[in-house]
Parts: C-alpha cells; sequence; structure tokens
C-alpha cells in the first residue's frame, strides 16, 4: 500500500523524504549531546545580545519591564551549577518522571493481558474509523490534565492499538499528535487557559482597560469547536494518509501482547468482571474523597476545574487505577498467581524505560543549557518587534501572528512563557486597530499547537521515540526522530489548516469567542 500511495503522490515522497533525513541523524543520545555543544558556542557567540520589554505576570498582577541578555554558558556560575546539580538537573527531567510511574502499571496491564481482554470485550470487530476517532478526541482534550495527560493517552494509545492488532506505531503518533495540538483546541476549561487568561489580565489592567472580558472562557466557543472539527479531520487523515503510511504491524508476538481476534475464554470474562468491580470501588472512593468543599483534592475556593489537586495528581491517579485494574485481572486469569509476582511483572514494566532513561541524560542537560543561555527569550522578543514592523493589515496580520509563534515555538515549547513574552507586545499593538486581547490570543494559540509535535528541542521526543522502540513490530526498522517527525507532520500541517480556516469563518462572520467575548473592540 505505501509503495503504491509513494508513486501517486507527492507529498508521500515528500514525508518519505523528512523520515529517512529525520533518521540519518544521530542517535538521540549524541544528537542530544551535539546540541549541547551547539547551545554553548551560540552562547559565546551571541553574549551580550539584550532585549528589554514588558513581561507579562500570569496572576492579573500587572507587568514589568524586563531586560534579558545572552549568557555565555562557558562561566563560573553556570558550569558548577551544572555539575553541583546534574543528579537533580537529569532526576527532575519531566518527561522521564512522569512516564516511569505511568508506564509502571500500564505496563502490568499490558503483561496480564488486561488490555487484549478489554479490547476483545468492547471495541473489537469496530471500524478503524471508529477507533480512531475516539483516540482523536480523547487525546485532543487530554492537556486538561496538562502534558501528563498527554503523555499518558499516547502510552495507553500504544497499547490498546496492539492489543487490537493495529500498529502500535500509528496509536502513538495519533495520541501524541493530536494532545498537542489539544493544547489549545480543548471542550474543556484546562490550565493553559487560566494561565493564559491571567496574563492577559495583567497587561490589560496595565493599560487602564476593562478587564471583565478576560476571562479562562475568553476563548472557549472557538477552541471547542476546533477540538470537534479537529478530531474528523485527524480520523480522515489517518485513514486516508497517515496509517498507508506507516504501514500494518509485522510481528506483534515482538511485543508479547495477545491479539485481540479470538473469543474470550471464561476466565478472561472473570478476570474482567472482577477488575471493573475493583476500578468502580476505586472511582468510587475517588469521588467520596472529592465530594466535601474542603477535599484534599479541591481548590483552596473548593473547584475542581479549572485547576485543582485533583487534575494535577491525575499521573498518580492514573497510576493507582492501572495498577488496580490490572492487579486484579492478572490475579484473577492467574497471571498473578502468587503476590509476590507482582513485583517482578512491575521490574518487567520499568525495563522498557532503561532507552529513554539513557536518552533522556543529554537532553535534560541541553535543555537546562538553552534556557539558561536566554536564547529562547531573545529570539521571541526579536520575533515580536519584526511583526510590528512589518506592514500588514487585517486578516493576514492574525494569520502572521500565528506563523510566528509556529516558528518560535520550535525553540521555545512552553506556551505560558512565550505568551508572557509576546502578549504585552502583542496586545496593546492589535488593540490599536480593534483586535480584542481574545483574538489576538487565539491567532497565537493557533501557532503554539501546531508545531508541538515535531518541535525539535520538545522534552518529549526522546520519549516518543523510546515508545516507538518499545512497540515496533518490524525488525528490520528502527525508529528515530526522523520516524516521529514524518508520522506528526501531516497533523501538524492539517491542524494549521483547519484552525486557520475556522479563524477565517470567524472572522467573516464575526462570531463570539467566548461567553461575552467578542473578537472586536
Amino acid at each position: 500500500m505505501r509503495e503504491k500511495a509513494q508513486k501517486k503522490s507527492l507529498f508521500y515522497r515528500f514525508i518519505d523524504r523528512v523520515e529517512i533525513l529525520g533518521n540519518k541523524l544521530p542517535h538521540p543520545f549524541y544528537l542530544f549531546s551535539m546540541l549541547i555543544v551547539v547551545a554553548v558556542v551560540l552562547s559565546v557567540l551571541f553574549a551580550g545580545v539584550s532585549v528589554t520589554y514588558e513581561k507579562a505576570q500570569s496572576g492579573g498582577t500587572g507587568a514589568e519591564m524586563v531586560t534579558v541578555t545572552v549568557l555565555n554558558l562557558l562561566n563560573k556560575g553556570t558550569i558548577t551549577d551544572l555539575t553541583e546539580n546534574m543528579y537533580s538537573i537529569y532526576y527532575s527531567f519531566s518527561p522521564m518522571m512522569m512516564m516511569g510511574l505511568l508506564m509502571l502499571s500500564i505496563g502490568l496491564c499490558e503483561q496480564v493481558g488486561f488490555f487484549a481482554a478489554l479490547i476483545k470485550r468492547t471495541i473489537a470487530g469496530a471500524k478503524p474509523v471508529f477507533v480512531f476517532a475516539i483516540v482523536s478526541f480523547i487525546a485532543i482534550n487530554a492537556n486538561t490534565a496538562s502534558n501528563a495527560g498527554i503523555l499518558g493517552c499516547t502510552a495507553v494509545a500504544a497499547a490498546v492499538f496492539a492489543s487490537m492488532g493495529y500498529n502500535p506505531w500509528l496509536g502513538i503518533l495519533l495520541a501524541y499528535a493530536a494532545g498537542n495540538a489539544g493544547m489549545s483546541a480543548n471542550v474543556f476549561v484546562g490550565n493553559l487557559d487560566v494561565l493564559l487568561s491571567g496574563i492577559n489580565e495583567s497587561v490589560v489592567s496595565a493599560l487602564g482597560m476593562d478587564t471583565s472580558t478576560v476571562h479562562v472562557l475568553q476563548n472557549w466557543y472557538f477552541m471547542g469547536t476546533c477540538a470537534v472539527v479537529l478530531t474528523a479531520a485527524y480520523t480522515w487523515i489517518t485513514v486516508k494518509f497517515v496509517r498507508g503510511y506507516i504501514g500494518e504491524a509485522k510481528d506483534l508476538s515482538r511485543l508479547n501482547i495477545d491479539s485481540a481476534e479470538k473469543d474470550l475464554t471464561e476466565a478472561e470474562r472473570r478476570g474482567l468482571r472482577n477488575s471493573g468491580i475493583a476500578a468502580l470501588v476505586y472511582l468510587a472512593v475517588l469521588v467520596v474523597i472529592c465530594l466535601p468543599k474542603n477535599s484534599v483534592f479541591r481548590a483552596d475556593d473548593g473547584s475542581i476545574v479549572p485547576s485543582s489537586p485533583l487534575l494535577k495528581s491525575v499521573l498518580t491517579l492514573l497510576f493507582l487505577f492501572f495498577l488496580v485494574t490490572g492487579a486484579a485481572y492478572g490475579r484473577t486469569v492467574g497471571k498473578i498467581d502468587n503476590w509476590n509476582k507482582l513485583p517482578k511483572l512491575l521490574s518487567n514494566s520499568l525495563s522498557s524505560m532503561q532507552n529513554f532513561m539513557v536518552i533522556a541524560l543529554p537532553a535534560s542537560v541541553f535543555i537546562y543549557l538553552f534556557n539558561a543561555s536566554n536564547i529562547p527569550t531573545v529570539l521571541g522578543v526579536k520575533g515580536a518587534e519584526l511583526l510590528r514592523s512589518a506592514n500588514i493589515h487585517g486578516f493576514a496580520l492574525l494569520v502572521m501572528i500565528a506563523l510566528l509563534t509556529l516558528f518560535l515555538n520550535l525553540f521555545m515549547t512552553s506556551g505560558s512563557s512565550k505568551w508572557m513574552i509576546l502578549a504585552p507586545i502583542f496586545i496593546p499593538m492589535f488593540l490599536a486597530i480593534g483586535f480584542s486581547p481574545a483574538l489576538t490570543t487565539v491567532a497565537y494559540r493557533i501557532g503554539d499547537s501546531t508545531t508541538n509535535a515535531i518541535a525539535p528541542i520538545s522534552t518529549d521526543i526522546a520519549l516518543i521515540v523510546g515508545l516507538l522502540d518499545k512497540y515496533n513490530t518490524d525488525k528490520d526498522k528502527i525508529p528515530g526522530m526522523g520516524t516521529v517527525f514524518a508520522g506528526c507532520l501531516p497533523y501538524a500541517i492539517v491542524t494549521f489548516i483547519v484552525e486557520i480556516l475556522l479563524l477565517l469563518v470567524w472572522w467573516i462572520f464575526n462570531l463570539p469567542l467566548g461567553p461575552g467575548v467578542e473578537m472586536f473592540i
């Protein structure tokens, strides 16, 4: 299928070339080691270059003038800080910490056959388009639980696809790409909405303007629509292009995961029943804990959304959920014939993280040094100043904001940090021509979501390469960064096109962006 499509489609050949060139890059361990050297060299070359800008605060408490200078990394303070705290920089590397915990219990569920049995009981035999749509929608909205939700969804999608007999690489790339686009498109209110609205409030209040329309729902109508439309778009491109490009699973036996094509045995039925009971008890206990207004899982004001200890604890709660259900299933079907076998299965689960743990060492050091150099911040401010000096008007301005953010996101992946730099520049600039702060924010969010999955310096890329290696069904193929870039690039292109077209619809019909929030002032 892939060869035929390549002969007919120039885009297939382009994506294939992206993968080939990307995989010609050194092993991620050496690539991130080389990037450390690049960061140091750039810091030496551009040391002393500075920018002064108005930085917004995330809590709506105003803004302050800040001067940032590129720091030469070859100084005593940085070097000694790195050498003295190397262990902390490495072990605090967030993707490794998050996935190390989650993979313990997900790996347990895989080894005892829980996912395979669950698929056979539920969606086995369902049309692929239905499965792809479910995964797309869940992944898009997974960022309500921040980055942990995206990575958790990606790991689960890999196991589910393998259990269904699909290529697990397809599940990984679909969930990872959709989840990163969901950093903006979401039917729920998430932590990013809180952060961005707080930054906007700081800027607007500093301008002496009314802040009543700057709230967490300022972009909700638009972003909620994006989540639904992107689900359809991702499903379509997965069926029409990505599945054919990735190809079908070659040898699922390499993963030691049972296929979901055969009927359930009596033991599997009892296992699912007991794991279901365990899951219900677990969820019931969690609900009971959350009910009191002063619950430990509620925010100080008694709320749960958009930000609370419950949402911040989602990774721990997912770990416990899969641990409870996996253990109940494994004990019933005899895969855990005695409780001393449970630690061994958990140990086997963690072994799948070994490759990523090696890659994480230079990756964590690079991210630390690159941020310490202040290069990403200077780059962001310079880019904003360049856009301000361009003679562009109307809807094209929104497209340019999205394109600039798209580019900056390749080097500075924190959405809130970029907006703290750009908001004090963009919001007053576009207020002068009638753009509401919410409209400017939407354009920014479109660009910010587009390249998340293909940003070379993303802290998650090495993890995704590790997952691809763990779920590799083709002994003749070695996954690399090129595999991630090629697999996610179609989704990135679709994300930008779909969201820009939706913004054009909003522009033409002057639709509200959120409750009480108009596009123009």
